[in-house]
């Protein structure tokens, strides 16, 4: 499966995620890890796995909340 890299550093929509603690992230990855098997689009995967790995790098932020 390839993976479109250029669209990486881009929120597919606007939202503020400062507000969020590491448990809601968590939990946010853990529900896109869980629907990612019923997803019959490679499109619709590729797109959910992006924004899995946008919530990565949010967790990964020194600055947030515990």
């Amino acid at each position: 499966m390839s993976y479109d890299t250029s669209r990486d550093t881009v929120w597919p929509f606007d939202v503020d995620l400062s507000a969020l603690d590491t448990g809601s992230i968590t939990n946010i990855i853990l529900d896109i890890e869980n629907h990612l098997p019923l997803l019959k689009s490679e499109g619709d995967m590729k797109e959910l796995l992006r924004v899995k790995k946008l919530f990565e790098e949010e967790l990964m932020e020194s600055r947030r909340l515990h």
